[in-house]
């Protein structure tokens, strides 16, 4: 077996600082920096994977979710070895070994009013690979209190979206898309998805991020890109500021605390559901005891997988947040979890 060269950052990145627009100072600007990406699907798969080699120095994986057959069309950082996995641990194997120079921080939750500014801590930029608005507004809000850019984009179908907010110095989020409700948004499951779409949105989402890191200024600050790739009609237009824009103005509430405990995964039977409060689960003591009554599909570092009588799948991670798969309703999810922890011996801690 050929032995496997050391490797060599200059030689890694040799034909990116060549680049009179980047250059060796743009490339340790790089290196200096720290992004959170959340959402590690069509979008965030990409993005990671293009920031990653690029060099940017730390990358945050934040998803809730695991890997599914019907992701790996356009999710690029996973594949069928990875089925069942939590996305964030499977895409940081990826990148680690793509690029072992880059610091990958995986993180398996769901974004919430409650954890939101947490995920964007110490960071000099948020990059959205999500799929619904509420917790794009939830980013949003965040990157405005925090003063954190916000790279946007959204893509569905062949049609794509692509911004840079950058509060105060630009628009919000809500500046532009305000009062938008994820019941009446088309998704994946509905509209469908072409996987070279969330590439190419991906991808760019990633060149904005490198731009705004290495100091260029010619970036989609205060712009937005619509994308039509049936007949590849580009547009750029400029936005504004809402004067009446409460989320800038810092006149918002928090509208979201009654849905924390319990969400549902865009386009699908998958319902996410939080403790009150965290529990003290060890995964291995948890694995020995659901192994004695389930069957085990999944051992991880970040989550046990297993199946729950029949058909229902249920992902355990650390602190007591389950992932359950093909339930039709928010009662049954309720009582399978609350089942579950039952089986672990513990209660469920109150608010």
């Amino acid at each position: 077996m050929a032995s496997v060269p050391s490797f060599d950052p200059d030689e890694f990145y040799s034909r990116q600082t060549v680049l009179r627009e980047l250059g060796p100072k743009g490339q340790q600007k790089l290196r200096d920096s720290r992004v959170v990406v959340v959402g590690l699907g069509g979008l965030g798969s990409i993005s990671s994977l293009y920031l990653a080699l690029a060099g940017v120095g730390y990358l945050r994986l934040v998803d809730q979710d695991t890997v599914e057959l019907r992701n790996l069309h356009r999710q690029v950082l996973y594949t069928v070895n990875d089925l069942r996995y939590p996305k964030v641990e499977a895409a940081a194997e990826t990148i680690r070994r793509m690029n072992p120079e880059v610091e990958v921080e995986p993180v398996p939750q769901n974004v919430r009013e409650s954890n939101v500014d947490e995920v964007v801590k110490e960071v000099d930029c948020i990059v959205d690979g999500l799929d619904n608005i509420r917790t794009r507004y939830l980013l949003n809000r965040a990157s405005v209190k925090h003063e954190i850019p916000y790279v946007f984009g959204a893509a569905i179908g062949i049609e794509g979206n692509l911004s840079v907010f950058a509060p105060p110095q630009t628009p919000c989020l809500e500046c532009v898309f305000p009062d938008l409700d994820d019941r009446y948004l088309q998704t994946c499951e509905t509209r469908g998805v072409l996987g070279a779409t969330t590439g190419i949105i991906g991808s760019m989402q990633a060149m904005q991020t490198i731009k705004l890191l290495a100091g260029t200024e010619d970036t989609l600050k205060g712009k937005l890109m619509i994308c039509d790739f049936r007949d590849m009609y580009f547009a750029t237009i400029d936005i504004f500021k809402r004067p009446d824009c409460p989320v800038c103005q810092g006149k918002i509430e928090k509208p979201f605390e009654a849905v924390e405990r319990v969400a549902w995964l865009c386009g699908s039977n998958t319902v996410n559901i939080n403790p009150p409060k965290p529990l003290r689960i060890k995964l291995d003591d948890a694995h020995e005891a659901l192994k004695r009554n389930f069957k085990i599909l999944v051992k991880s570092s970040l989550a046990v997988v297993f199946e729950y009588n029949g058909e229902v799948e249920v992902s355990l991670f650390n602190g007591g947040r389950m992932l359950i798969k093909n339930v039709k309703d928010e009662k049954s999810a309720l009582n399978v979890y609350n089942k579950i922890i039952e089986k672990l011996g513990m209660k469920i801690p109150t608010d």
